[in-house]
């Protein structure tokens, strides 16, 4: 399921500030390294010896170093190393972030506080590419062959210029490679490429190559237990074993004329069937959402129903997490209010936004949190609704500013928003954006200018993000860039609100520490709102979900599976309804790839007369997915892609308010593995409580003489459409509100891991789709309610 899911790690309170200290101290030193601070001098490394923003510290042959930060990150530098400081904290309750330049050997980390609660401020970089912090723990590798320096497993025959090399130990990490052209540009054109990693995936970038995962090299994982570099043999399991050919009993591919010719009937589902009108459900949100933004040092985003906001007069003071998103309770206390605002946005709602000065925020309801530097900014509106409907709409929007707090600083000083934009693409599903803002000088204090962009920025369900770690771009009033100085950086978050989203919310945050002297450097936030014109609510699509045949999610603590919402011409059926071309999300390709079927066939394929859903899934060949000018094949013959898509349909589900229901099976694939195996569906189970909101599933099968059961207990349903359960969690450390157990006979391998992910379809979600995916056991189930 596509839901960001939040947690308290991530939304920690800028707090009040403390003496300025070093940003960490060397906890072991051995061999040669050597510290050379920012203005040339050169002072001894021992343990305790402190480190600063500007230092470079180096080590030799034999010499490493380990450094514990301020924020509790821990560094370790390996021998032949050499990295820069280029930004750090300097007190404790500081969140403005963390620049490291790796320049060449090997760094890990484990990252701290500022990673925890501002990921996007903590940034490492080598000369040719950025490594943003999604997680707790990596691996950095830095060379250049021009110096000759590189481990002969990354630097082949033709390898040219400098290489770098991330494994991710825990969390997830964004590698983003150097351009010489415009940074801007979308990746098909030139413009920088972004990999993001699971524990246990490693990327190489090579020169201004697009980053690209690779084995781990021997090296890499050497580090971890062999720190002094010495040399070992080949990492466990690097070698690869023979496959099985697929099975026999696979081979029952549908005859010819039933493989899909690319015509598109009625409903576009390959069966003629009429699409289902489910517009009278565009008329209310069931589940009365809000969208919220609380902004400080940069800007929050949840969702809550509006009965779990709470306000005083039409301030907001606080709320809780729509349960499907989380489970924080973001709240404001004390403080006065220094602006409210309020714009009716059509349709009986209205956006309201406002600032507090002197006020403290938590995350775990009143009186969790601490003092805020500046300013809590916060605005809030109708969550968008249909939830999916700007991932499906064509044509584009044009939204204006029609309200804005003062944007501020640190110490409180008001400023103005001198001009904002939102051009919104749906065809392409991405917008432009632009911000100026301008803080003036008072006493202690120079002010600043800064102009934030951001083009073909990415939206789903009604909502975006940007920071400068990726698509934004902040220039200051002295033609300081974001690109080139990492000391200077920002993100923005928002959404489309509204039925019809004929509004938009939006937060920023920018933090500039550009300044020669510190107190010139600024903390600035704001929120502004935006008016644009009433889409189509009753938009057609297909909802989807397609299995991971490539196994690229293995190291995924959330979704195993890829989810879809199409238009309904961007899935092409056969005059069965077998499927032979759709769009989805492909790892390293994009949210949005072409799947073709290619050579490979459709081996199994059912679909359901009432409502046109479809499920199959291809094998015996080989397939295409593309994106732009990127593309790979992927090779069916010794495993399956799975798939089931929802009918086409006009508005969203409306589940029914209260009771329960038992959703029975109405057809599946055989379960396939990678190991080209093929077993049987033994049971499953769907059984929805809508008065909770909650969705329990089992579902068992045999594969290969061994026996799969997993268990997901009261997964949250999302506005009425979705619902998932990972065993893993995607913030390490936080609460899974939505657990999957899995379980094996005779025996699982260790910690066996995986995901559900499925959606309801039809007027009010009489039929139900799932793609489960249990320790690489993958397969499509479609469930029909009991009475319909």
């Amino acid at each position: 399921m596509r839901i960001k899911i939040l947690s308290a790690s991530v939304a920690l309170a800028v707090l009040a500030p403390a003496a300025f200290a070093a940003s960490g101290t060397f906890t072991f030193v051995t061999g040669d390294v050597s510290l050379t601070k920012r203005d040339g001098k050169k002072v001894a490394a021992t343990r305790g010896t402190e480190v600063d923003p500007g230092d470079l510290i180096a080590t030799g042959g034999a010499g490493m170093a380990q450094l514990s930060m301020i924020d509790q990150a821990r560094l370790s530098l390996r021998p032949n190393s050499q990295f820069r400081i280029e930004g750090y904290q300097t007190n404790a309750q500081d969140t403005s972030g963390a620049v490291l330049n790796l320049l060449r050997g090997t760094l890990r980390t484990f990252t701290g506080l500022i990673a925890t609660t501002n990921r996007d401020k903590f940034v490492m970089k080598t000369r040719v590419a950025t490594v943003g912090i999604r997680g707790s723990g990596n691996i950095l590798y830095a060379c250049s062959m021009a110096d000759g320096d590189c481990d002969e497993s990354v630097a082949d025959k033709d390898a040219k210029g400098d290489i770098t090399v991330n494994h991710t130990i825990e969390g997830s990490h964004s590698i983003t490679n150097f351009v010489a052209g415009d940074p801007n540009m979308p990746p098909q054109q030139g413009g920088p490429t972004t990999l993001i990693t699971g524990p246990g995936q490693t990327v190489l970038v090579q020169g201004s190559q697009p980053p690209k995962f690779i084995p781990t090299p021997s090296f890499v994982s050497d580090t971890a237990s062999n720190p002094s570099n010495s040399k070992a043999g080949p990492a466990p399991g690097a070698g690869g074993g023979d496959t099985r050919n697929f099975a026999p009993g696979d081979n029952q591919q549908l005859p010819p004329q039933q493989q899909g010719t690319g015509n598109t009937p009625v409903g576009n589902n390959g069966l003629g069937f009429v699409t289902i009108d489910a517009s009278s459900n565009i008329l209310s949100d069931p589940q009365n959402l809000r969208d919220i933004i609380i902004a400080t040092s940069g800007p929050f985003l949840g969702q809550s129903p509006a009965a779990d906001v709470t306000l005083e007069g039409a301030a907001l003071r606080g709320y809780s997490m729509y349960a499907p998103t989380g489970n924080l309770r973001p709240a404001i206390s004390g403080g006065n209010v220094a602006e409210t605002t309020s714009v009716s946005v059509g349709g009986g709602g209205s956006v309201v936004l406002g600032r507090y000065t002197g006020s403290s925020l938590g995350f775990n309801g009143p009186g969790s949190g601490g003092p805020v530097l500046g300013s809590v900014h916060w605005i809030y509106g109708p969550s968008g609704y249909p939830p999916y409907l700007s991932d499906v709409l064509t044509g584009t929007a044009t939204y204006t500013l029609v309200a804005n707090t003062s944007p501020t600083n640190q110490a409180n000083t008001t400023g103005t928003l001198g001009s904002a934009t939102l051009a919104v693409n749906f065809t392409n599903r991405t917008l432009n954006l632009g911000l100026s803002v301008l803080i003036p000088a008072t006493s202690g204090n120079t002010g600043g200018s800064w102009n934030l962009t951001a083009n073909a920025v990415p939206f789903s369900l009604n909502q975006f993000f940007a920071s400068t770690s990726g698509l934004l771009t902040i220039v200051n009033g002295a033609g300081i860039s974001s690109r080139t100085n990492g000391s200077l950086s920002g993100s923005v978050e928002g959404s489309l609100v509204g039925n019809s989203l004929q509004a938009a919310i939006l937060g920023y945050g920018i933090s500039d520490l550009t300044a020669a002297n510190a107190n010139n450097n600024n903390l600035v936030t704001g929120v502004a709102a935006f008016t644009g014109p009433a889409q189509d609510g009753a938009a057609p699509y297909r909802e989807g979900r397609i299995s991971d045949a490539e196994g690229l999610l293995a190291g995924s603590d959330f979704s195993r599976n890829y989810s879809t919402t199409n238009r309904p011409d961007e899935v092409t059926a056969g005059p069965n309804g077998a499927i032979t071309a759709f769009v989805a999300p492909a790892a390293n390709i994009g949210n949005r790839a072409s799947y073709a079927i290619g050579t490979a066939q459709v081996v199994q394929s059912g679909f359901d007369a009432e409502t046109g859903m479809v499920w199959g899934r291809w094998g015996n060949g080989v397939a295409q997915v593309s994106s732009g000018s990127t593309s790979r094949n992927i090779d069916l013959n010794q495993q399956s892609l799975h798939y089931i898509f929802a009918g086409a349909q006009q508005g969203p589900v409306a589940l029914p308010a209260t009771g329960t229901a038992t959703y029975d099976v109405v057809g599946s694939t055989l379960p396939t593995d990678r190991g080209g195996h093929v077993g049987v569906l033994g049971s499953a189970t769907l059984d929805a409580n809508f008065t909770n909101r909650t969705v329990s599933s089992t579902v068992n099968v045999t594969i290969n003489n061994q026996t799969w059961i997993g268990s997901a207990p009261s997964m949250p349903i999302y506005r009425d459409q979705y619902f998932s359960a990972t065993t893993g969690n995607s913030i390490p450390g936080s609460v899974n509100i939505s657990p999957l157990t899995i379980s094996c006979s005779p025996s699982c391998p260790q910690n066996p891991s995986g995901s559900f992910d499925g959606f309801f379809t039809g007027r009010n979600g009489q039929r139900a789709g799932m793609m489960y995916n249990m320790g690489g056991v993958n397969g499509a189930i479609a469930f029909g309610r009991r009475g319909g």
